[in-house]
């Protein structure tokens, strides 16, 4: 997985940095899907702003999330981004033409309705 992570107004902190690899590590290894991911961090006096745009199979994750330091908006950037993750993720193990689940038959749905019966008697 490609990874870059820009800071508009300076450098970016080895702390900070580590902790954006962990969680897109983490996120790549629960959900696998991630092939490049681009951080923005911006700055300013009143709050501080992360944004992240994940690419994955077939489409492009985008995300925005600011608060009173880094460590809260990327906290809650991470928590965007997961949500969608898990989402794009069950759509793309779910594309029509997949297994459908198996249908019961005749003789399993009497089996049941006979154990209903005598659960009811």
């Amino acid at each position: 997985m490609k990874l870059n992570i820009n800071n508009r107004q300076g450098k970016v902190s080895p702390a900070l940095q580590s902790k954006i690899e962990e969680w897109l590590e983490a996120s790549q290894d629960r959900y696998g899907v991630i092939s490049s991911a681009q951080i923005n961090i911006e700055q300013s006096e009143r709050e501080d702003e992360v944004e992240a745009t994940l690419h994955i199979k077939g489409k492009d994750i985008f995300a925005k999330a600011s608060g009173q330091n880094l460590y809260i908006a990327i906290d809650t950037l991470k928590d965007k981004i997961d949500r969608q993750l898990a989402k794009a993720k069950e759509k793309l193990t779910n594309k029509k033409g997949d297994r459908k689940p198996p249908v019961a038959t005749e003789d399993e749905v009497l089996v049941d309705e006979e154990l209903l019966e005598v659960e009811e008697g």
